[in-house]
């Protein structure tokens, strides 16, 4: 495990951003036209923040790099507290893919992480994939 890619106790973190298959477990490479896709941010609050959150936020956009097309999902949480680190993925689902053949595909997201007067923000972005018929 890559210690530097962990949240502090006071932080919240996309660890990992990837585009999977609908209900798949592992980076897609490529997206099938016309199917709906996932994206899964791999998030971690440190135990300190943890303690005292309240709600977290992820907002995922896909872009198509060739067209200039983007696509939006918000995914509103909310949380339990707890005093320990949690680790977890969010699984976001987006409709079926329109793209041509050949686009290139690539996801980012924004994280934020509430907890009383306190939030935390952190950003990702995946491999890109490609469009395929």
């Amino acid at each position: 495990m890559d210690l530097s890619a962990m949240a502090g106790t006071w932080d919240a973190s996309v660890n990992v951003l990837y585009i999977t298959e609908d209900g798949g477990a592992f980076t897609a490479q490529k997206l099938w036209i016309a199917t709906a896709f996932d994206v899964v941010a791999e998030i971690e609050i440190g135990a300190q923040l943890n303690g005292f959150v309240t709600a977290d936020r992820l907002v995922v956009t896909l872009t198509n790099l060739t067209t200039g097309v983007v696509t939006t999902q918000v995914n509103n949480r909310t949380l339990a507290p707890a005093g320990t680190t949690r680790r977890e993925p969010i699984r976001v689902d987006f409709p079926a893919l329109v793209a041509n053949e050949g686009d290139l595909l690539r996801a980012t997201c924004s994280y934020r992480a509430t907890a009383g007067i306190n939030t935390d923000y952190s950003w990702g972005q995946s491999e890109p994939a490609i469009a395929e018929p």
